[in-house]
């Protein structure tokens, strides 16, 4: 017997408050409409804003990540 195996994404939970303090819904409605299950101009915005801020919050923990590198190998 097979089973399909699909990985479930996970998604930025600090970005999916932020959202859901701003525009005010369900978590589950943001992450169906980040997944495209839900269509709709609102979803299109909530799904570029996810991305926008998701691309954001990488770039801030790559420069504290690098940051903190450059702080340990100063004598």
């Amino acid at each position: 017997m097979d089973k399909n195996i699909k990985s479930k994404p996970s998604y930025n939970q600090d970005v999916l408050k932020i959202i859901k303090e701003r525009h005010g819904y369900s978590y589950d409605y943001i992450r169906k409409s980040i997944r495209g299950d839900r269509v709709g101009i609102i979803c299109d915005i909530i799904k570029s804003e996810y991305n926008r801020l998701n691309n954001e919050y990488k770039k801030l923990l790559e420069n504290q990540t690098n940051r903190l590198k450059n702080e340990k190998n100063k004598p």
